[in-house]
């Protein structure tokens, strides 16, 4: 039966107390006179010994003693190294982390949780949520707290902190800590700032809005087959999804038109956009529509995103005016003339606007052919005239022969005596929608989060709001400052590259440049550009990524004390005296130490066994009983059980060596507390038995000289 070392201090105390009461006894029995003085010499030979005794006890004492406070210190030096290990690796971790006690005060906090709170690790330790947080935020963070008591387990909620740069969103994940008697006795916490990831998932429901809602025709595809289109593909085509993401998109497309197409998807598959390709789709009833492609491609990920739009009218409308080309170009503006309110003679050009032939016109009212809102307009315009010869403009619609209408300017003038109105037109229709367009373009263009620019000549010759907003400057600075010169130092050769490129005939191109602010700072921008070769025009697109850079960079830096740390643990299990090996689930070694390879004297991890009874002879300590396998620490460590100082004897045949070991194992839990490893520790004793057999065998030999001398008659002592 193996006693623990307090108990043989409590029994050699007890022995040596029993030694002092024996010579107090003898002491006594000589003070009495009348005693036997025969008995003298044989309680003087017993004192003897007894004194010797307890000399030799009290000696044993003192170095079992020596050994407890020496073992007592290490464990002290090697509690605090793990305690600062423990606090450089939560220190160098990006995420605000803390341990408290059940009781709410804190034991421990890293730097993110100072940076976070505003409070340091000093000031914290021993105080509640309650000393420096408000109120209702000290009672919601307890009520959590309480929680994962209650329920014993991990706990994740979602929580608001205002910071100096506004709301900022964190995932707090709070789980309970146990002892050694899987008691909890504190509690740990991590935030994640999940700000970033909250506006990308709202900036992602907004796109699919939009993508849902658009009129246009908007697909996401590979180089074959469409992956996602919105509902205004099946409504213009007559699919179902279903349909269009079954087949190759080359089936739905015009036979005349697959070579071309199969060319453009080829120049995608290089990475150059495709901008305005037409090309004709053959819908479910049989009807071909005409439509035109703006595509952009994801090389990395092979995906196309395409936005089309339906122009069949619009290639109808300029089929018909093919026809009419050679009118047109004799005269471009419609020349009409008007007496007593009717079309007496009517250009070319006017049948080609309205679609008119001339019998149609001739002699019929100007009136039936203007839109009926805009009827008092012109009259109002003839009036005029007839007041005076002056010219008069005005704008109305003219309805078409097909029942629709179209926008045109008219400039009137009129021969007073006669009467005759002689008038010019022109099709401002296109200008119309033109005006319209451009009118929401710059109303996009000034509410962007994003920065718009056009450049030209070294100068953004238009900047939006956002570019004031992120830079600081305004319109008017950029007329006096050359785009090159924001640029940081650093960054202008890649901006010359970008340059080079685009005169290449390169036409969207994406870069990450620094750009100076205003107030003399730097900013990280991400561009895309563009470039209009015939008017020299660059059009970009900027996004202020400044902060991701730095978390990229803190991210980064945070890596690298990971791995210095990992390094520095790594040196410190290397030079542990004691082996250790480590095994995952499914009873593989996943790491072994050098004292460990030198136990089982083979060098490479992956061929150690966690079965030791695969590379030695397994004994108990009397040299005889075979050591069962199944009760090994590995085994029981693997199974959740925790085991300690299990003594072995290891037999190797092979070397024909033994060692007497101490072995121990400690199972490694998940969050679910599912044994997913287990650490072994291996601690060769066989030295110390062996100096233990000698100071047996030493003892022994003065207990045989003590007794030699006893005989002696002329030895005293």
């Amino acid at each position: 039966m193996k006693i623990s070392l307090e108990k043989k201090i409590i029994i050699g105390f007890v022995i040596n107390l029993f030694v002092v009461f024996a010579i107090a006894g003898i002491f006594i029995l000589r003070i009495d006179k009348k005693r036997n003085q025969a008995l003298d010499t044989s309680l003087n030979w017993i004192e003897i010994a007894l004194i010797i005794l307890s000399v030799i006890l009290l000696t044993v004492v003192y170095f079992i003693i020596r050994a407890q406070l020496r073992a007592k210190n290490t464990s002290q030096e090697l509690l605090l190294e793990n305690k600062q290990l423990l606090q450089s690796i939560l220190d160098n971790t990006s995420s605000p982390m803390f341990i408290k006690k059940i009781n709410g005060e804190y034991l421990l906090i890293n730097k993110e949780f100072e940076s976070l709170f505003k409070i340091s690790n000093l000031e914290i330790i021993g105080k509640t949520d309650h000393d420096f947080l408000a109120p209702s935020t000290a009672d919601a963070y307890r009520n959590s707290d309480f929680e994962v008591v209650k329920a014993l387990k991990e706990l994740k909620t979602e929580e608001t902190i205002l910071q100096a740069d506004g709301k900022h969103t964190y995932i707090a994940v709070k789980f309970p800590i146990y002892d050694a008697a899987k008691r909890i006795y504190a509690i740990g916490g991590i935030f994640t700032d999940i700000s970033e990831r909250k506006k990308l998932e709202e900036s992602s429901k907004a796109a699919d809005k939009f993508f849902m809602m658009s009129v246009d025709m908007m697909i996401i595809s590979s180089m074959e087959k469409f992956i996602k289109v919105n509902p205004a593909v099946s409504k213009i085509l007559g699919y179902s999804e279903e349909e269009l993401l079954r087949k190759n998109f080359l089936e739905f497309t015009h036979p005349d038109d697959i070579e071309i197409t199969k060319k453009e998807v080829q120049k995608l598959q290089t990475g150059a956009a495709s901008i305005k390709f037409e090309n004709r789709y053959i819908c479910k009833d049989g009807s071909v529509k005409w439509l035109v492609w703006s595509v952009f491609p994801d090389v990395k990920s092979g995906l196309l995103y395409a936005v089309a739009s339906d122009i069949t009218d619009k290639k109808e409308i300029e089929n018909a005016l093919n026809v009419a080309n050679t009118f047109f170009y004799m005269s471009f503006d419609m020349f009409v003339v008007i007496k007593n309110e009717n079309f007496v003679k009517v250009n070319p050009a006017f049948t080609r606007i309205l679609g008119y032939d001339q019998q149609e016109i001739i002699n019929k009212p100007f009136l039936s052919f203007i839109h009926p809102e805009d009827a008092e307009i012109f009259m109002d315009g003839v009036k005029k005239l007839r007041i005076s010869d002056s010219v008069v403009t005005h704008r109305v619609r003219e309805r078409l022969k097909d029942g629709s209408y179209k926008w045109l300017d008219w400039t009137s003038t009129i021969d007073i005596q006669t009467g005759i109105i002689y008038a010019v037109a022109r099709d401002v229709s296109e200008l119309i929608k033109n005006e319209e367009s451009l009118k929401i373009s710059n109303m996009f263009f000034n509410m962007a989060f994003d920065i718009l620019t056009v450049a030209k000549e070294e100068h953004f010759i238009k900047i939006n709001p956002a570019f004031t907003k992120t830079l600081g400057y305004t319109q008017d600075d950029m007329n006096r400052i050359k785009f090159i010169d924001l640029i940081h130092p650093d960054d202008k050769q890649t901006a010359v590259e970008i340059l080079q490129r685009h005169l290449k005939g390169e036409s969207v191109v994406n870069f990450r440049t620094r750009f100076m602010c205003k107030d003399g700072s730097y900013k990280w921008l991400d561009w895309n550009s563009n470039i209009d070769l015939q008017n020299g025009v660059f059009y970009s697109v900027g996004r202020n990524v400044t902060e991701i850079v730095e978390l990229e960079d803190k991210q980064q830096s945070a890596i690298d004390d990971l791995y210095e740390n990992e390094e520095k643990l790594r040196l410190i299990v290397e030079n542990i005296s004691e082996g250790i090996i480590v095994a995952n689930a499914d009873k593989k070694i996943i790491m072994a130490n050098n004292m460990a390879n030198e136990i089982f004297g083979i060098a490479e991890d992956d061929k150690i066994s966690t079965n030791l009874s695969n590379h030695f002879e397994l004994y108990f300590p009397d040299e005889k009983t075979i050591f069962p396998s199944q009760n090994l620490p590995m085994e029981r460590a693997l199974s959740g059980e925790v085991t300690n100082d299990v003594e072995i004897i290891l037999w190797n045949p092979v070397a024909q060596e033994k060692k007497r070991v101490l072995i121990s194992g400690r199972p490694l839990v998940d969050q679910n507390n599912n044994v997913v490893a287990a650490v072994v520790t291996i601690k060769d004793i066989s030295k110390y038995k062996q100096m233990e057999e000698e100071l047996k065998e030493t003892e022994s030999k003065y207990r045989q000289l003590i007794g030699f001398r006893k005989g002696n008659a002329d030895t005293m002592l």
